[in-house]
């Protein structure tokens, strides 16, 4: 059976699964799922406060928008692929006595942890968006096709990145570990803080690597100057496709081993 078949063949499954992660993830908190919202805020007031009062920083291009406005549009996508990339990594390992136990498409436990961070995320990047476009920012919501594809590419590339990390992580045991550093170094060679004008040609080329930087971009033009660009995302979206293919091949392959290390 080919994964599309599968996902709606045990769909219902996958379902449970998201609904469990979500309800998990909130169970015993004070605020539940403010959270999702609260913390990418924070850290949105935190980087305003460094950037423009204390090292009064002046980015470019901004045109009528403002730094808030330019961080937001990329800080809640990167923090859905970081959390549900780190989730995900542990779901094979923290649901050992699951799988032991019972057969079923493991991959799904991953694919539940990157569907409900990416939920929660998207749900509070939309209720960012609403509360500054209220306070005045001018977002092109015209461009909402583009944001939408750049939302699904970045899912793909999660989801693609954490089949791989959930395997490894059975196996290696210190995979988690790398994360942080790993996220740390991704995220400023990302530009979410600053601007692609301000990095120096030399170094551009680099970052042209960066499959987020393709998705980063486009989602801030569409939003801050309405350009459209669905069609430039669409080979984004067919090789996050093909990652994620790829990547759950060799999550099958490595399952067949996942008893035993667990």
């Amino acid at each position: 059976m080919t994964f599309l078949s599968v996902l709606w063949a045990r769909r219902s499954l996958l379902f449970g699964f998201i609904k469990r992660d979500i309800k998990m993830r909130y169970t015993g908190t004070l605020v539940g799922g403010l959270w999702a919202i609260g913390q990418p805020v924070m850290l949105l007031a935190i980087y305003a406060f460094v950037f423009r009062r204390v090292f009064r920083v002046e980015l470019p291009d901004l045109g009528a928008n403002s730094f808030v406005a330019f961080v937001a549009c990329a800080l809640w996508p990167w923090m859905a692929l970081q959390e549900s990339v780190q989730r995900a990594t542990q779901a094979i390992a923290s649901n050992a006595d699951l799988v032991r136990k019972i057969r079923f498409p493991y991959e799904f436990l991953v694919l539940a942890g990157v569907s409900s961070s990416f939920a929660i995320h998207f749900t509070g990047f939309c209720g960012v968006l609403m509360a500054l476009s209220a306070w005045g920012e001018p977002f092109h919501f015209v461009a909402l096709p583009t944001v939408l594809l750049a939302w699904l590419s970045m899912f793909m590339l999660a989801l693609a990145l954490a089949l791989v990390t959930s395997s490894l992580q059975v196996i290696l045991k210190d995979v988690d570990h790398l994360m942080g550093p790993a996220f740390m170094l991704l995220f400023y060679a990302t530009p979410i803080l600053y601007p692609l004008a301000l990095v120096p040609e030399v170094v551009r080329p680099w970052m042209e690597i960066n499959p987020l930087l393709h998705v980063i971009e486009p989602l801030r033009a569409a939003l801050l100057r309405g350009e459209g660009a669905v069609v430039s995302l669409l080979p984004l979206l067919g090789l996050s496709v093909l990652l994620v293919l790829a990547a759950r091949a060799l999550f099958v392959r490595l399952s067949a081993y996942f008893e035993d290390f667990l």
